[in-house]
């Protein structure tokens, strides 16, 4: 049996429309006009009383950094853990590429497509959804939603995305950076000075020139893959990005709005602990399982005969017990993991879902060596995975922003 929802990542989701309503609102446009763009409305939206105003509105997102992590290692992050900081949800799965989809369009996966990991392309096949776009030409009907970033000109600002150059181009940039200008910059430290610069750029002109700013770390999220988040080398990170951060709400001008979070926290799994699914009856040749998607922590079994899915989640659930929840895709939508999810879209996941339970991953037989060998783990439901960090500074420090996040939740 696969659990219900209380949280599907709505929060999420609505954290960069609160910001373009508090930029519209902050630069004399109806802050609602911005909520129903936001969210494509005929009708504009209420805005929350709680919305503060910005000149500019900068959103920090690092990857990997689960609330749960932050709270462990705190002690290394004194900048970060001196903000105002509430927990909310990441979306589900608990992965980098629905979760940076729907942060940057304010849509739940099961509307904007990208619904996990590893996923099925109707003519293609597996897609891994970072980075196999190749044969997706029109990237609009893979990613379907519309990307926010485009709004801010018709407020008067700027909108820019600041990560690593090897992020500047590619499928996933292309289908949620969209109608943003890209600034590559190598180090976590040149990541917050660009945005620094960008922001005495405009408040110095005679014209201001406010600014929608992205920042994306992946760091973190790299050092806890390769050595968990645990380890010295994801301390390291962290060091760097609260002494960066620090740096930068020092430096911040008046009126600008910071929004830290992240994407997914993350949990270690030992080696011990990475145990092989594609074994048994149900994986061989003819076996009922055709293919297998997703990632260690949430497995995605696309069936020879989808109508099988009820009886192989059964056996499979009685075969792994405690170490995971097992149920058919059906049970999830219903249980409300993705949203509202479109028609077209609930092919891409497989027929039956598995979902690790503690500190458990799920390889297959044709796992590169670099996923076996793979120490930080998310994906999954727990709430370690699913914990992230919604972080104010700025003029947001001790605003309404984070209940005005909650209302417009709502709207997801």
């Amino acid at each position: 049996m696969l659990p219900t929802t209380t949280d599907n990542g709505a929060r999420l989701a609505a954290i960069l429309p609160t910001g373009i309503a508090a930029l519209a609102k902050g630069l004399g446009a109806d802050p609602a006009e911005a909520l129903a763009r936001s969210f494509n409305a005929s009708e504009p939206f209420a805005a929350p009383e709680s919305l503060p105003s910005l000149r500019a509105f900068v959103l920090v997102v690092v990857d990997g950094l689960g609330t749960a992590n932050l709270q462990a290692m705190k002690d290394h992050a004194p900048n970060l853990a001196a903000l105002s900081t509430r927990r909310i949800e990441t979306v589900l799965p608990s992965t980098t590429g629905a979760a940076l989809t729907t942060l940057a369009t304010g849509r739940l996966p099961g509307e904007h497509g990208l619904i996990g990991y590893r996923i099925r392309h109707p003519e293609l096949g597996l897609r891994n959804t970072l980075n196999e776009w190749q044969g997706i030409d029109d990237v609009t009907r893979w990613q379907l939603a519309t990307p926010l970033w485009s709004l801010a000109a018709r407020f008067g600002a700027r909108a820019v995305a600041i990560g690593r150059p090897a992020h500047a181009t590619g499928g996933l940039t292309e289908a949620i950076l969209s109608g943003a200008e890209y600034h590559g910059t190598q180090t976590i430290a040149e990541r917050f000075a660009a945005a620094s610069q960008l922001l005495r750029d405009g408040a110095n002109r005679s014209e201001a020139n406010p600014l929608l700013a992205y920042v994306y770390i992946d760091e973190l999220d790299r050092a806890a893959h390769a050595e968990g988040w645990q380890s010295a080398a994801w301390r390291k990170r962290l060091e760097a990005l609260d002494t960066a951060l620090g740096d930068f709400l020092r430096a911040l001008p008046g009126g600008v709005g910071v929004a830290l979070t992240a994407d997914h926290g993350m949990i270690d799994v030992p080696p011990q602990r990475r145990l092989r699914l594609d074994e048994g009856a149900l994986f061989d040749a003819a076996g009922p399982v055709a293919q297998i998607g997703g990632e260690p922590r949430m497995r995605s079994l696309y069936l020879a005969e989808p109508e099988d899915a009820p009886g192989v989640a059964a056996e499979l659930g009685e075969r792994l017990g405690r170490i995971a929840w097992v149920g058919t895709r059906d049970d999830a939508i219903a249980g409300g993991w993705f949203g509202p999810v479109a028609v077209d879209v609930a092919p891409r996941l497989g027929d039956v879902l598995v979902a690790a339970r503690g500190q458990v991953a799920f390889t297959l037989v044709n796992d590169a060596t670099s996923a076996l060998a793979m120490v930080g783990q998310h994906g999954g439901l727990s709430a370690e995975e699913r914990g992230v960090p919604l972080a104010l500074g700025g003029a947001l420090a001790g605003s309404g922003f984070a209940s005005a996040v909650a209302k417009i939740a709502a709207y997801v």
